[in-house]
């Protein structure tokens, strides 16, 4: 498994809104280029991500945990790749961790080809979700 977290000086509740708000991804997560998903950000909720220098890829929502964490999973040939993303409580804000892990037959080839690229954008993209929450409003 691959991660990477960070701490932010806002709510729980204030960072899970851009979360559960899935047009927001691309403006926080510079390795987003476009997501949608129809249904929003709950368990079984299914759509497609394109990433930077990738094709439209489909997802689904595979755990969701209100205010504190989420899973979307993308299936490829004899494994699932997992994004974890959770929040925990720390004095003054969050600890943002997001989490790249791989699961099935074939897990050990996907993780040994795209892991170590793929995670090389969690500390960008956990700036973003930083950045954004801090320093902007929130509906």
């Amino acid at each position: 498994m691959f991660s990477h977290s960070i701490e932010i000086q806002a709510s729980a509740e204030r960072v899970y809104r851009l979360y559960a708000d899935p047009t927001t991804w691309s403006q926080w997560d510079p390795a987003v280029l476009e997501v949608c998903l129809p249904a929003g950000l709950r368990v079984g909720s299914a759509g497609w991500l394109r990433a930077q220098g990738g094709p439209r890829t489909r997802v689904h929502i595979h755990h969701v945990s209100d205010a504190q964490s989420f899973t979307v999973a993308s299936q490829l040939p004899g494994c699932k790749m997992l994004f974890g993303h959770t929040l925990k409580a720390v004095a003054g804000g969050v600890r943002a961790t997001h989490t790249l892990s791989f699961a099935g037959p074939l897990a050990f080839v996907f993780r040994r080809l795209l892991g170590s690229k793929i995670a090389q954008t969690l500390p960008a993209a956990l700036q973003g979700l930083k950045s954004m929450s801090e320093t902007h409003v929130h509906a």
